[in-house]
């Protein structure tokens, strides 16, 4: 018997080892991208982070869409509106152009845009009263309400402020030029009333219709003025 250690030993061929599969190519690019494929269809329900829907077009105000010429008006009038912060009775010209004009149901929209295209011409008082409201109320320029009314009507027509004041130094005064009744109102209740009314009848004169009627009731000059003295309107 031969020593173990001279046994001839058992030599095992190494085995080759198979061949490891080649990793597969990334599938992303072979399929459909989903949300491209539903985007044609029909919008998807997720976001990306931190990305956020296009927000749609801000409306002026309930009566025209911003992007309209009547919403492109109105925006520029309340924005112009929101710069005189002067009070009378607890309003400011926007709160009360809000309430009275644009809010108001009598008040159309193609008044609302004719009164944006008013010039300054169409509402000069003219030397004549200019020279006899300022004979009677020489400050009349400096008082709150005749500030209160020009920034009404500049805020909506688009006319320099400091020129509208130069050419209508009645705007806010109580009564008419050309009668014995003229004054600066000493009540907030009157002042408003007054800033109310020479902002409708002026654009009466200019040539806007049914605007007296539309806040007042009535379209005439003096019974409009009346309306208002005494505490009515449609608003």
């Amino acid at each position: 018997m031969d020593p173990i250690s001279r046994r001839p030993l058992a030599v095992r061929t190494p085995t080759a080892s198979a061949p490891q599969a080649a990793p597969s190519a990334p599938t992303t690019a072979q399929t459909v991208n989903t949300a491209q494929t539903v985007g044609h269809t029909q919008k998807s329900g997720f976001e990306a982070p931190g990305v956020k829907a296009a927000a749609p077009a801000p409306i002026a105000t309930w009566r025209a869409p911003a992007d309209s010429e009547l919403g492109r008006a109105l925006s520029g009038m309340l924005e112009k509106l929101k710069q005189c912060s002067i009070t009378i009775k607890g309003d400011t010209p926007e709160s009360l152009f809000r309430r009275a004009i644009l809010d108001n149901k009598h008040v159309t929209n193609e008044q609302l845009l004719a009164m944006s295209k008013v010039t300054l011409e169409q509402l000069d008082s003219g030397p004549e009263t200019r020279q006899k409201v300022l004979e009677k109320i020489p400050n009349a320029r400096e008082l709150p309400v005749h500030k209160f009314t020009v920034a009404m009507m500049s805020a909506v027509t688009g006319i320099d402020p400091q020129k509208l004041s130069e050419a209508c130094p009645d705007l806010g005064m109580t009564g008419a030029p050309n009668t014995p009744l003229l004054y600066a109102a000493k009540t907030e209740r009157m002042q408003r009333s007054t800033a109310l009314h020479d902002f409708t009848d002026y654009f009466r004169g200019a040539g806007i219709q049914g605007l007296n009627k539309a806040v007042w009731g009535v379209e005439n000059r003096v019974l409009s003025a009346i309306v208002s003295a005494l505490g009515g309107g449609r608003y």
